[in-house]
């Protein structure tokens, strides 16, 4: 749990000095450029997102250029859209292939993560969806695999989901929108707070998961 903290707290402090130090892109003139295609821009972002979300790719990259080419109030929307809609198609695709293929799209070493996220799900249902998705550490397309292969209904699902990674999520591009676009400094810490304080508070659940594992 220390070692996590640890590095989401040294992630923050690198991001912070890259966009204090490295020249950056001129934020409003990017943007403007976005604004300018229309709806395409949106889009084109979302099923990308829904895409690479597919296989163990971070989301959390999706995050960060939700909130750098939306800005806070448009990529906070778009990033919670597209997690939905990739989470949904996830479940949908996952339970037509069968557990079997689950496994084979998994990383091996995930599989023992994996199997211990089934038997929490069996146990507590959509509850442990809403914890699960605020621990930052649990890939989101692991969780996809795991919920796709229990009774979990769609409707829960997606509403655990959204619910559980609304907190982190929108910290994120608010956190990104106030560094990139020369936001107020305290809406960065206050992000960077609720981002640590989700890791903080749902460490129960990770050495949970981590005692399933090895068990």
């Amino acid at each position: 749990m220390r070692r996590t903290v640890g590095a989401l707290v040294l992630i923050l402090v690198i991001l912070a000095s890259v966009v204090l130090v490295v020249p950056m892109p001129d934020v409003d003139g990017v943007r403007a450029t976005v604004s300018a295609t229309g709806a395409w821009a949106p889009l084109t972002w979302l099923v990308l997102m829904v895409a690479c979300t597919q296989l163990p790719f971070p989301r959390t990259v999706w995050t960060i250029s939700a909130g750098a080419l939306f800005g806070a109030a448009t990529g906070s929307l778009l990033a919670l859209a597209g997690l939905a809609v990739s989470a949904a198609v996830s479940l949908v695709l996952i339970r037509r292939l069968g557990d079997r293929a689950v496994r084979r799209i998994a990383d091996p070493a995930e599989n023992a993560r994996l199997a211990a996220i089934q038997e929490v799900l069996a146990d507590r249902g959509w509850i442990s969806v809403l914890g699960l998705r605020m621990i930052p550490v649990i890939p989101f397309s692991v969780l996809n695999y795991a919920c796709a292969v229990t009774r979990i209904r769609l409707g829960p699902f997606l509403g655990a989901t959204v619910a559980g990674s609304a907190p982190n999520t929108v910290a994120t591009v608010l956190a990104t929108d106030a560094l990139l676009g020369g936001g107020s400094p305290w809406v960065f810490w206050v992000s960077a707070a609720v981002i640590l304080g989700g890791v903080i508070l749902t460490g129960r659940e990770l050495r949970f998961l981590r005692v399933k594992s090895t068990a």
